[in-house]
């Protein structure tokens, strides 16, 4: 690799370490742009020059994961520089991520296959949003003022079950670590490729997570439960892209047609890096 674009999403907070990546890149007869992560995820993406081999971000997992948005599809592996909290996503920091070009220009590294989903609201006349892309998880969670949300979800047009809860989190096994993760959700090798449905906070005792074929096409509604007071349920894709699902209008959730790609430099088994983080926290 000698080709790469950095993304980050406060280029003065991270001035001295992208400058000094870029000049280590050069140096060694590379070629680096750096790019501004629009404030505002609905902007259009960023512009990934051609030729382009590699994305270095730098911040945190969100700018990883906002990064994989943008340039969904372009096929270009992506490798994270961590200056967040927390760095489930991000394998480099300041302090490994030089010796990091090295292996990256001697073409020491492996690329792994992310699986990402894929969702759209659908109104009550049928009417389609554009589909919007997710590395981690996208989330249905009651709008404010309101306790829990019913929500009735489908699996490949099958009723499967009504679920009074918070909300609901569609997780990709890279997201697994996420909010599902907090939800008591299942941890599941990113390598791999399924759909896990898990309920927040569900008013019941008989709810529990749900893995699902990647193949599958999970659709859900939101049933009304008062006469007087709307309800609405609120719906994010990794965070962001905020939407709102009316009774009547429905969400779909599948699998995206394309992988995000990830660089991975270290030798250590998921198992072992699982276990290293959550020894960390």
């Amino acid at each position: 690799m000698k080709k790469f674009l950095i993304i980050t999403r406060s280029a003065d907070r991270h001035s001295d370490l992208i400058d000094s990546i870029k000049n280590a890149i050069e140096l060694k007869g590379g070629q680096c742009n750096v790019a501004i992560s629009p404030e505002n995820e609905d902007e259009e993406s960023v512009v990934v020059p051609e030729g382009t081999q590699c994305i270095l971000t730098v911040g945190g997992d969100g700018t990883l994961i906002g990064s994989a948005q943008m340039t969904f599809g372009s096929g270009i592996p992506l490798l994270g520089v961590n200056r967040g909290h927390l760095g489930y996503l991000c394998d480099l920091n300041d302090d490994t991520v030089f010796s990091a070009l090295e292996s990256l220009f001697q073409d020491q590294y492996s690329v792994e296959e992310r699986m990402m989903l894929t969702g759209h609201i659908v109104d009550k006349d049928g009417e389609a949003e554009p589909w919007i892309q997710a590395l981690n998880d996208i989330v249905i969670s009651a709008s404010p003022g309101l306790n829990v949300i019913q929500l009735s979800a489908y699996v490949d047009g099958e009723y499967l079950y009504s679920y009074v809860c918070d909300g609901m989190i569609f997780s990709t096994p890279t997201g697994s670590t996420a909010y599902n993760l907090s939800a008591n959700g299942p941890i599941v090798d990113p390598k791999t490729s399924v759909i896990l449905l898990t309920p927040v906070n569900p008013h019941t005792l008989n709810s529990r997570s749900i893995v699902l074929d990647r193949h599958a096409e999970i659709t859900v509604e939101v049933i009304p439960r008062r006469h007087k007071t709307p309800e609405s349920a609120c719906v994010a894709f990794d965070g962001g892209h905020k939407r709102t699902l009316h009774p009547g209008e429905r969400l779909v959730v599948r699998r995206a047609d394309a992988t995000t790609k990830m660089v991975s430099l270290s030798k250590l088994s998921f198992l072992e890096r699982m276990s290293k983080k959550l020894q960390e926290n």
